[in-house]
């Protein structure tokens, strides 16, 4: 008599992965690696070049890759990535507000450094910036740099830039700068104890610093 087994045989049902979940995956994934990479930033052009400025054929002084009293800090985000701090100023009696805004390290060509690009902004609005402000730090001056809200900085990112700073982390000698700049129209020791090299024709005036960082400022009204 032959005995058949009570209860069948149990067999192993592997199942693959739905290839909807594979596709998920992958592009939950991406998205993740996306958010987390820098934005690309774009490419400089050569008259960016600090040495460079120069009035264009509208009589518009551009310096860096910006225009200035057209370009804003959006534009210039562009070229200087997101390394942005946006900070108003005042003095201790909470008088003569400026904004200004920062890209913490930009290179050209072989000069790294901080720009600061100072904003065109009407005093109504700076004195309602202020007001809103975040973060108030006191300076061992007794002036005030003040943080603004995120909108309030957004707003300043969108006027027009009205002079541009562009501090070397490592300092420049006299003889790097004649050979990029050319020799300066004249040279003033000024009250701040520091050499003032201008350059009328590039919108420039350097401030040589022999126990600091230098800075270039670039404005229309260097004379």
């Amino acid at each position: 008599m032959t005995h058949q087994n009570a209860s069948p045989s149990k067999q192993t049902n592997k199942k693959g992965v739905s290839p909807f979940l594979i596709a998920l995956f992958i592009a939950v994934g991406l998205t993740v690696i996306l958010m987390f990479m820098p934005p690309s930033r774009m490419e400089l052009p050569e008259t960016a070049l600090p040495w460079k400025s120069q009035y264009n054929a509208d009589n518009q002084l551009e310096a860096l890759g910006l225009v200035l009293n057209k370009n804003t800090a959006l534009d210039a985000q562009q070229f200087f990535g997101d390394d942005i701090e946006v900070k108003v100023f005042s003095q201790k009696d909470e008088t003569q507000k400026s904004a200004e805004i920062f890209f913490g390290n930009v290179t050209f060509s072989n000069i790294r450094g901080t720009v600061a690009l100072g904003i065109t902004a009407d005093e109504e609005a700076l004195n309602q910036i202020y007001s809103r402000g975040t973060k108030t730090t006191v300076t061992a001056l007794g002036n005030r740099e003040v943080t603004p809200l995120k909108a309030d900085a957004l707003s300043l990112m969108q006027k027009p830039i009205r002079l541009i700073t562009l501090i070397p982390k490592k300092q420049l000698t006299e003889r790097a700068i004649k050979m990029r700049f050319g020799d300066p129209q004249r040279i003033e020791k000024q009250s701040d104890g520091i050499d003032h090299w201008f350059y009328p024709e590039k919108g420039l005036e350097i401030l040589l610093d022999h126990e600091g960082p230098e800075a270039l400022q670039y404005s229309p009204n260097i004379q």
